[in-house]
């Protein structure tokens, strides 16, 4: 999705509105295209829905949350999917090298003004969101994100003063966003082979995506594809034997975004269904990071989201599987026939 699109309000809006689209925020993993794409996948066979897609590269809870936050009052009874990436559960969870180029001014200035969400929940986004270089620059977002968080009469008395020059500030915001808004709905032909998978069991689906997988991924033991095998790691792979042996998911401060998001789902209703990806097994038993440390976070995502209530479509256990994912990380091919069929299966709920 454009910056553009994906950091303005106004065409998200209609999108909600309207009952035909269906919301799937994520990140980088969206633009993998390819034949089972949910979006070509949708188009091929005439479904009933048409994809939305909310996120690329650098996204993660935190910004999601923020996107979701502005569309709040219409989230009641939409069916949403939220694809959930294990690679942003590193300990800091989203850096401002990530959140910068994601982060929405818009978005910052209507959580500001938004009184319809739940109290608690505003304030503890805004602490966090008061954490990154891009928004402490901003002395006017500052003074009034510090009362809502801290009214003491200092802050009060500030935030006054500013308010209205933040509100003019927000009106302007939404002229540019509508300004952009004009070129309408995002309309990418990606060129793909319908005939892949128009009209087709999903027992067929698997056998096409492993084929076109297969001719793809054939140079390497973690079946990867070949061009980005050969770019990223083929050079450097002796090198990255147990590079990964430390590392943890545990602590992550991604888990409180991820949260937010749940609770805000809950808040306002919504009808979501979580996606939780796994990474290749076969790459990372060879950067060394543990399969126990691995499942532990598996199972850590489907109690958290199990807890909030909502369903999850689990695929950790597809680690192995050849062709699920095209990278470490990177959903594609045979991963993607699963997902759609998660994806029709919570629509017709």
């Amino acid at each position: 999705m454009s910056p553009l699109m994906f950091q303005g309000d106004y065409l998200q809006g209609r999108m909600l509105a309207d009952d035909k689209y269906f919301p799937i925020y994520g990140s980088s993993e969206l633009s993998r295209f390819d034949p089972f794409h949910p979006s070509n996948f949708a188009e091929a066979n005439n479904l009933d829905y048409t994809p939305f897609l909310i996120g690329r590269g650098g996204t993660q809870s935190l910004i999601l949350f923020m996107d979701l936050a502005s569309q709040a009052e219409q989230l009641k009874g939409k069916k949403i999917a939220f694809i959930v990436s294990p690679q942003w559960f590193i300990t800091e969870g989203i850096d401002n090298a990530h959140f910068e180029p994601n982060y929405s001014m818009l978005k910052a200035y209507n959580l500001a003004f938004n009184d319809t969400i739940d109290p608690e929940l505003k304030r503890e986004a805004i602490r966090r969101i008061l954490q990154f270089d891009v928004v402490k620059r901003d002395t006017i977002l500052t003074t009034l994100y510090e009362y809502e968080i801290s009214p003491s009469k200092e802050h009060h008395w500030k935030a006054k003063l500013v308010r209205p020059l933040a509100y003019m500030k927000k009106k302007l915001l939404e002229k540019k966003d509508l300004y952009y808004a004009a070129f309408g709905f995002p309309n990418r032909d990606h060129h793909q082979d319908n005939d892949l998978v128009r009209n087709k069991s999903w027992e067929e689906l698997l056998e096409e995506a492993s084929n076109y997988g297969k001719e793809r991924a054939n140079n390497n033991p973690y079946f990867m594809d070949n061009d980005y095998y050969n770019h990223n790691y083929a050079p450097i792979e002796a090198k990255l034997k147990g590079y990964k042996k430390n590392a943890t998911f545990a602590g992550s401060l991604e888990y409180q975004d991820f949260q937010m998001v749940l609770d805000l789902f809950k808040d306002k209703g919504a009808d979501p269904i979580f996606i939780s990806l796994p990474i290749n097994g076969l790459w990372y038993d060879y950067a060394g990071l543990p399969i126990e440390v691995r499942n532990e976070f598996y199972q850590s995502i489907v109690d958290q989201v199990e807890t909030a209530g909502f369903p999850v479509a689990d695929f950790s256990g597809h680690e192995y599987d050849p062709y699920f994912l095209k990278d470490p990380m990177h959903i594609a091919w045979k991963g993607w026939v699963y997902v759609d069929q998660a994806l029709i299966e919570h629509w017709k709920r």
